[in-house]
This record gives C-alpha cells, structure tokens and sequence, in this order.
C-alpha cells in the first residue's frame, strides 16, 4: 500500500505536468529585459537560458541595443527584476570505498523532493555608458543561507562602439555559449568553465572578434613563510573568440591560478589551464566541442623526493537540439572527462567522467519542465584532488525551471 502512494505521489505531477507540455504553447511570459523592449524570450536565447547570436551581442553591449546608450533604472517603466526558480523530486544512487575499514564499497539510494535553486537578479544600466548586474541566491534551496553572487559594475564604449569596457567587481568570468549559468542541463561541468572573477576586466567587440583580459584575487589564504602581507589580486585570464560564418564561433582561453604553496619556500603554487572549444549551430540545434589542459606545479612525486608537475587533459562534447518545429522539446546530451596526464606525481591514476542527458519541455520561451539523467564517476586521486572513497554517483531527477 505504501508504495502504491508513494508512485502516484510521483507519477501524478508527472502527468499532470506531460498534459500541459501537449497543450499548445503560450510566448506571453517575458522576464527582465525581454518585458523592457518587449521581445520574446526567444529573441536573445535559443533555449532559455542559452543565449543565441542576438543575445551574446546583447549581453556584451552592456544589455543595450545597438545605438542604446542606457538610462538609469528608476526612469524605466518597472524595475529590472528577475526571479529565477528550480524545484525537483530527485532519486539518487551512490557508492564510494568504505573509509571505515572494513573494505569494499557502500551503496545508498535516496528518493527526495529538493529545491535545486531560488535566485534573484537586477541588472541593465545605470547611466549613459554604465552597465550593473547584482544577485544572490539561496544555498541548497530556500532553506540554506542568502549567499551574494555577482555584483559588477562596467563603464561601456571606453574605445568606441564598444572596441573596449571596464568591468569592476565580482563576476563571471566565462565564454559567452560555454558557461554554468548558461547550460541546459540539471548538472554543471566537470571540467572548468566558469571562472570566479573578482577584480577587473577589460573586454570588447571588434566586427567578428570578441575578447576580454582580466587581473582577479586568487583564493590563496597562505604565502611565503614568514611573510607579512598576502596580495591575492594575481590571477590573470584571457580570451578571444571569433565568429568564423554567420555565427559560428570558436574561442580560446588562458587563465593562470595562483594556489597556496605547495613548498615551502615559494610564495604560490601555480595552475594554468588553456582551453580552446567551438559553437556550431543551426535554428534547431547546437554541437559543442572543447578541450582543455591544466599544469599543476609543485605537486610532490609519489616516489623518491621532490615535487613535480601534474597534468589534466579535459574533454567535452554537448549537443543539444529541438526535436519538434515549434520548437518546445529539447534533447541535451554531454559527455566530459578529466584524464590525468602525468605519472610521477599521482598516487593513483583514474579519470573523472560525467555523462548526462535531459529532456526538457518548455510550457513557454522562459518556463519548462524536464527530465534529468546524470551518470559520474570520480576516481582522481592526487595531492590535489584526493577523492580517496572514489565515489560513482547515479541522479535522475524530474524538474521544473521558472525565469521571470
């Protein structure tokens, strides 16, 4: 009896929720700037949140149109508020090494309703030439604590029709279709793609050429010994991307990660990752490819003395298309891998895998409802990332997103 209630507590929003996707579609429900000038959601993203060719110009203009010089908010006719809603029933399977000596692997399995996020954004001008994004959000739901995220303020068209902007604060540091925020899946990458960037960037478009170059805090909380004052703003970045035919876009990034010494006569220990991917793309679909490969230094040497350097190979391919001309169904699949590279300075070799595939039905432009499979594995096992139980992780989860 108490499983015949538990599978029609699941099986009835189920349906409930398949009925709406069959019914025709409504493009009425218009967030933030698309309720500023009026636009579908469609005008700016392929499939919400991914934005598309209009929207990355857009996001990059200062979230101004062409000509747009940008007022402040208080003379607009509402305030730029969004809202941005995730809540699930999420089953979970896991199993890792057991840490308590007895050997072998556990095994557990949860089935739980969560709230995956509860996000408030402002953003747009704030004077001629000036562009501001704050947010915060919820951790782990509305029932975790109110967490600040990016707040930045740009100053636009530096050098003419926007040739070079100044962005000030703390913000996103990220390739315009390869981005955290922007995916269209459950799950986030495995491999780096949105940095944390706290300090300033200089950024631009130049006809088909796209790039920023930055000067950020590291997280580093210990220097040399002995030393009396810690500098963190060391981190540095850079990208350039290109629109090589009517919007296919190809892009590379260097970023350099100043970490705590690892030695210690050194004030820091370095990470570089360099990373190159592309966006091809029709209407209806979208194929991403990328690579990226990241130096550790001064990781000690599993044999004999000394330290050395570790390397990670990264790789990605999502696709993502709509299987339906009214575009309403939407197929995301990816598949990354962390592959160590070097042999001397890993105790244990072992890649770490994601595979995920979701299928989302969207009720309108900037709602939809969607079902979530992600499969990882997680075996690195080194003086940087020591996932000692080895865990292997199953999640499906059924889910409903709401921007507004």
């Amino acid at each position: 009896m108490m499983r015949m209630l538990r599978f029609l507590l699941v099986v009835a929003p189920a349906v409930g929720l398949l009925q709406l996707c069959l019914m025709p579609g409504s493009g009425n429900a218009l967030p933030l700037f698309a309720r500023k000038y009026s636009f579908q959601c469609t005008q700016c993203h392929m499939a919400f949140p991914r934005l598309n060719a209009f929207g990355m110009k857009f996001r990059q203009n200062g979230y101004r149109l062409d000509g747009e010089k940008g007022k402040a908010p208080w003379d607009e006719k509402e305030f730029p508020l969004s809202l941005v809603g995730n809540v699930g029933i999420q089953y979970l399977n896991a199993e890792e090494n057991d840490t308590t000596g007895a050997g072998g692997r556990v095994h557990a399995s949860t089935t739980s309703f969560v709230q995956n996020a509860v996000e408030f954004h402002t953003a747009g001008t704030l004077a001629e030439n000036i562009t501001f994004h704050f947010d915060n959000g919820f951790a782990n739901g509305a029932g975790g604590t109110l967490e600040s995220g990016m707040a930045f303020v740009q100053f636009d068209d530096v050098a003419k029709n926007g040739a070079m902007n100044i962005k000030a604060g703390i913000y996103d540091a990220e390739i315009p279709y390869l981005a955290d925020s922007r995916k269209t899946t459950l799950n986030g990458y495995i491999n780096p793609v949105t940095l944390d960037g706290q300090g300033v960037e200089l950024n631009g478009m130049k006809s088909t050429w796209t790039y920023a170059v930055g000067l950020n805090n590291s997280e580093r909380t210990t220097g040399k010994a002995g030393a009396t004052s810690l500098n963190n703003l060391e981190n540095w970045y850079g990208w350039l991307m290109k629109d090589v035919k009517g919007g296919q876009l190809v892009s590379g990034r260097v970023w350099m990660d100043r970490q705590d010494p690892r030695v210690a006569d050194k004030t820091a220990s370095n990470h570089l990752m360099a990373q190159v991917s592309a966006y091809l793309n029709k209407a209806r679909w979208a194929v991403i490819p990328g690579y990226t490969y990241e130096s550790f230094e001064d990781v000690p040497k599993t044999s004999g003395t000394g330290t050395g350097t570790m390397t990670l190979n990264g790789g990605l391919l999502e696709a993502l298309m709509f299987v339906d001309p009214s575009s309403r169904w939407l197929i995301t699949g990816r598949y990354e891998i962390r592959h160590v590279g070097t042999s001397d300075v890993v105790a244990q070799k072992g890649d770490d895998t994601q595979t995920e595939l979701n299928l989302s039905c969207f009720l309108n432009p900037n709602a939809k409802i969607a079902l979530d499979w992600t499969h990882a594995t997680f075996k690195l096992h080194n003086a940087i990332e020591d996932n000692l139980t080895e865990p292997v992780a199953d999640e499906v989860q059924l889910y409903a997103h709401l921007g507004y």
